[in-house]
C-alpha cells in the first residue's frame, strides 16, 4: 500500500511536469533561413504567436519590410541606424526588402544609404515574408514600410501598419519592451 501511494504520487508529479513543459514550450509551426547581405545566416522559427530568431532569443527584434525605392523607407534609415547603435545590447533590427531587389542591388543600396543594421534581400528571405503575413495579415503589395516588434521571447508585441515610421515613436515601442 505504501509503495502504491509513492508510485501514484510519482506518476502524478511526472504528468504534471509534462503538462507544464508542454504549456511553456512553444510549438514550432514552420522554419526558414534568411541570409543578410553581410553573409549572416539566421534560422527563424514561426510559432503561433511570433517568430524566434536563432542567436537573438535574448534580444528585442524589430523586423521591417521595406522597398528599395520607397521614400518613407529611405527616410527611416538614419533613425534605425541610431536606434541600433543606442540599443545594440538589447535590440537587433532586421530589414527585409520586399519588392524584389537582389543581393548585389541591395548591397549597393545599403552602401549608398549607409545602412548599419541587418538587411536581407527578397531573394535571401526564405519564407519570412509569408511568416509575416501569417502572423498579422499584412499584404506586401499594399504597403511598406511595415514594422513588427518581437519581445525577448519571440512573441509579436506590436505591428505597425505601413506608414512613415518616426524614430521617437519606434524608440517608445522599444522602451515598453525593455
Amino acid at each position: 500500500m505504501k509503495y502504491q501511494k509513492i508510485i501514484s504520487l510519482f506518476l502524478f508529479f511526472s504528468l504534471f511536469q509534462l503538462t507544464l513543459y508542454a504549456e511553456v514550450t512553444p510549438k514550432v509551426l514552420e522554419e526558414t533561413n534568411i541570409k543578410t547581405i553581410g553573409g549572416e545566416n539566421i534560422h527563424v522559427q514561426r510559432m503561433k504567436d511570433g517568430l524566434i530568431f536563432k542567436g537573438y532569443e535574448d534580444k528585442i527584434v524589430l523586423l521591417e519590410a521595406f522597398g528599395h525605392s520607397c521614400p518613407p523607407c529611405k527616410a527611416s534609415i538614419p533613425g534605425y541606424n541610431r536606434l541600433q547603435k543606442k540599443y545594440a545590447k538589447d535590440v537587433v533590427i532586421i530589414a527585409v526588402e520586399a519588392w524584389g531587389s537582389d543581393n548585389s542591388g541591395l548591397k549597393l543600396y545599403a552602401k549608398q544609404h549607409s545602412i548599419e543594421y541587418k538587411t536581407v534581400s527578397k531573394a535571401s528571405s526564405g519564407k519570412i515574408i509569408r511568416f509575416m503575413q501569417n502572423l498579422t495579415g499584412w499584404v506586401p503589395g499594399l504597403g511598406v514600410p511595415y514594422l513588427m516588434l518581437f519581445n525577448r521571447g519571440g512573441v509579436l508585441a506590436k505591428d505597425v501598419p505601413p506608414q512613415a515610421l518616426h524614430e521617437a515613436y519606434v524608440e517608445g515601442l522599444i522602451q515598453k519592451l525593455l
